[in-house]
Order: C-alpha cells, then structure tokens, then sequence
C-alpha cells in the first residue's frame, strides 16, 4: 500500500486524512497549523516537520491548499517538496490553483523523474467529492487508487492544468446560479411574495442560507472570490468574453469587506439587501 504524504489539514485536509486512515493507507501530515496536526496524529496519522519531510517518507503527496501562493510556497524552498522529490513520486495537487501554477510544477516534477497531477474537487452534498483529474495518463493510473479513496467520482479529464480549467467552470455555473437565487429572493422579499414559495412550490434549489441568515462556515466565499479571480485571468488569456461571471465576480468582491472572514457563499445575498434596503 502506498505511503502518503498530506500537506494542508483544513476543512479537506481532515476529511483526506479520514479517509485514507480509515482504508489503513501509512499517513503522514504536514500543516503550520500544530493543533491541527496534533488532532490528525490522535487519529493514526504521523506528523512532519516541513513539506520536504513529508515528501521524504512518501510515494504519492497530496496537497490539499487554498490556492497558487500556499502551493508555490510549499513546493519551493530548501524545506519545500522539490527539494526531496525523488523519481518514481507523485505530487497531486487537490485544491484550486491557477492551471499556470501546475504546469510549471509538473514541468520541474518530471525533471526530477517525478509525476505530478491537478485534481481539484467540488463537493456533491451527501454523495461526496467529485474529482477532476489533469496530467499524464500514467501517472493518473499511478494515483488512482488513492483518489478513488478521496471521491465518489473520478475522472481523468486531460493534461496536466485542464482539471484546473473544469473546475473554474464548476466555480463560474455555481456562483452565476448563486446570484440568479439571490437576486430571485430579494426581489421576491421586496414584493413581499412568500420567499418558500420558490423552494418548496416551485422547486428551484434556492439555498438554505437565504432562509437562515446562517452564512458562517469556513471561508468558502473568499475561496470562491478567489476562483473567480483566477477564472477571470484564464479567460482574459484566451478572450473569451464571460460578462455574467465577471459582474458576479465584482459581487463576491463588494460583499467581502461587509461580511465575516468566514462566511460561506450565500452570504453574497447580502448585496442585494444593501441595494434594495432590506437588510434585515
């Protein structure tokens, strides 16, 4: 069974090292969080003292971090994994990166006789984890059996960088329908129409949150701002014209600095209560 190597004990962090300790995979966890690393070595999982460490005693790494900046950090330097890549491993990158930032790791990867694949995911409800994978065929058969632990659904979707590419478009459909609800329901609030009506009479998928006011989680609004970001600059690279993404985008933008660090994506509803004074 392979060694494997986490690096990022966030909100996916802890359900990676779940996952792989409950199939008996030998783990081995990085985090600069130590309490984090702490609660995973309760679990069964062994602790790291940097990247480079963690690559050492490992056949495949998992990164499972916010973005390009923690994946560049943690792959550079002299504690970093390139450092300690040796040929035969393999680097997975799990969370959402710009396709750029891939490509140019697989690149020094495969210098070093390593493999190094994109598999960003996005979260399915009960059913679990959808995985995109990028990257050499090879190498994506090489980590199979690790990811068909991590997801319910797996795909090698083509090169290196274009699981990155789909899971922007993932990001792009799901903040568009996002802003379409959230506009409905203000609008809807406005006219003092009764706001159920759209989830349990007309069915659309209209979230929970609007309902609740609960919006704190873990941070995913800024994470998806960040998407944006990044889905914005692909686009700008190919000229592609996406004008309902990028309004949305200065959405997620304009409602961070009046929410809480924490706050999860329906929170962006509150934009609409600003502008049609129904903040409530």
């Amino acid at each position: 069974m392979e060694k494997v190597g986490l690096i990022g004990l966030g909100t996916i962090g802890t359900y990676f090292t779940d996952r792989l300790l409950k199939d008996g995979y030998p783990l081995t966890v990085y985090d600069l969080d130590a309490e984090r690393v702490r609660q995973a070595v309760e679990k069964g999982a062994r602790a790291a003292n940097s990247p480079g460490d963690a690559a050492s005693q490992s056949d495949i790494i998992l990164l499972a971090l916010p973005g390009s900046g923690p994946v560049e950090a943690v792959m550079n330097g002299d504690d970093g994994i390139l450092n300690r890549l040796r040929p035969g491993q393999l680097v997975i990158d799990t969370g959402t990166s710009r396709p750029a930032t891939d490509i140019h790791f697989e690149r020094l990867a495969r210098e070093k006789g390593a493999g190094f694949l994109d598999a960003p995911i996005t979260f399915r409800g009960a059913k679990g984890l959808i995985m995109m994978v990028g990257g050499d065929e090879a190498e994506f058969e090489k980590g199979r059996r690790v990811l068909e632990c991590l997801s319910y659904k797996l795909k090698h979707v083509g090169a290196i960088g274009q699981g990155q590419v789909l899971k922007l478009i993932n990001q792009m459909i799901l903040a568009n329908l996002l802003a379409a609800y959230c506009e409905a329901f203000e609008m809807s609030v406005k006219l003092g129409v009764d706001t159920r009506l759209l989830k349990d009479f007309l069915e659309f998928d209209v979230p929970e949150n609007l309902y609740n006011d609960e919006f704190v989680g873990a941070g995913q609004l800024s994470l998806h701002y960040k998407d944006l970001l990044y889905l914005m600059e692909i686009a700008h690279d190919c000229g592609a014209n996406i004008p309902i993404s990028s309004f949305v985008h200065e959405i997620f933008k304009a409602t961070k600095p009046h929410g809480q660090p924490n706050w999860m994506q329906p929170g962006i509803v509150t934009y609409w209560r600003r502008l049609n004074q129904t903040e409530r």
